[in-house]
């Protein structure tokens, strides 16, 4: 197998952020938050429907619940997420290590002077990834953050050996 790397980075807490956001977005209309959504679209649907039984047009208060309600469901976690990974970077000595990655045909091997872990593809539970970032999903609350800058063209050659290793986008 050929080896790629070894490539050098440091995480950007304005990266990360971003990432954050794109990783929240996802996960808003997947369950359990999907049944979430799709409560609060039962309960305006309701409250529509008794306004206009009990006094045959709306009232101003469920407009407002309707009109605000549902687009938090989207706005809080892009709203929040970036706070929330901000907040990780600053608390995290390990998110603001110099890392080196290296990867072939089969895993990703991580390196700083914490330690060492290799990675095998089909463990992965997804990938995903920004303009400026690939995310590798561990499980579905945890990723390790790789800047492509740190890559050059290279970030997509490991995007096409996720993709041959049938590691899933996510």
């Amino acid at each position: 197998m050929t080896k790629h790397g070894p490539y050098t980075y440091r995480v950007d807490e304005g990266d990360l952020a971003v990432a954050g956001r794109h990783y929240f977005q996802r996960r808003v209309f997947q369950r359990p938050m999907r049944y979430l959504f799709i409560a609060v679209l039962v309960l305006a649907v309701l409250l529509v429907a008794l306004d206009l039984y009990e006094d045959g047009a709306l009232k101003l208060s469920t407009l407002i619940v309707i009109g605000v309600g549902i687009p938090l469901i989207w706005l809080i976690p892009y709203l929040i997420a970036p706070r929330i990974m901000r907040r990780q970077f600053r608390q995290s000595a390990a998110l603001r290590d110099e890392n080196e990655l290296e990867f072939d045909g089969e895993s990703i091997t991580f390196s700083n002077q914490r330690g060492h872990a290799r990675i095998p593809f089909h463990e992965l539970y997804a990938w995903s990834e920004t303009e400026r970032m690939i995310l590798l999903h561990q499980t579905e609350a945890y990723f390790n953050p790789i800047p492509k800058q740190a890559m050059g063209d290279d970030h997509r050659l490991l995007a096409a050996a996720l993709d041959a290793a049938g590691v899933k986008r996510f």
